[in-house]
């Protein structure tokens, strides 16, 4: 008996190391989605139906998809198609963080001032070593008086805040809301 018990161990250690070793069939890994991909596009375009679904997005009314593992929320227009990604860049609200690339080299750490900086434009139009120029929003307003909402237009861009002072320098981004 410890003889053939001994034979089928010594057979199976063989079977496992040979299935161990041996070359994989390499299978693709399907595209990651971007938010880009699917902004502006209508809800049943293949890859807005691909991020919902691989985002286990859940509807919120008729007008949101909310990725909450993703750390996206899609507002859908009337026109059924995707006009704005929310791109939250810290864990709130029952979201996780967002992890992919944020719009215009912003990054979630950045404040108020880094993200002027970013969006800033040249003091002297053909001389960019004389410097930049602070990249004010056109538009903000703290509707919720939480947080302060940079509006720029011109970028297709709101950065949401963690303050509702438009002069507090030091404010870290709460949200990005990128419109089409």
């Amino acid at each position: 008996m410890n003889k053939l018990f001994k034979t089928l161990s010594i057979l199976a250690a063989i079977a496992l190391f040979a299935i161990a070793c041996s070359p994989q069939a390499a299978v693709a890994a399907p595209a990651e989605v971007t938010y880009q991909a699917v902004l502006g596009k209508a809800i049943s375009d293949d890859n807005v139906a691909s991020f919902i679904a691989s985002n286990e997005c859940s509807s919120a009314a008729s007008q949101f998809q909310l990725c909450q593992e993703a750390g996206v929320a899609l507002w859908i227009d009337p026109n059924q198609k995707v006009n704005t990604v929310y791109l939250y860049t810290d864990a709130s609200n029952g979201f996780a963080a967002y992890r992919g690339e944020l719009p215009f080299s912003i990054d979630a750490s950045d404040s108020m001032a880094d993200v002027e900086q970013k969006l800033g434009q040249p003091r002297v139009e053909h001389a960019p070593q004389a410097g930049w120029e602070p990249g004010l929003p056109d538009a903000g307003a703290s509707p919720d008086h939480l947080r302060y909402w940079a509006v720029y237009e011109r970028f297709g861009v709101t950065i949401v805040y963690n303050t509702p002072f438009a002069n507090d320098k030091n404010a870290t981004i709460h949200s990005i809301l990128v419109t089409k």
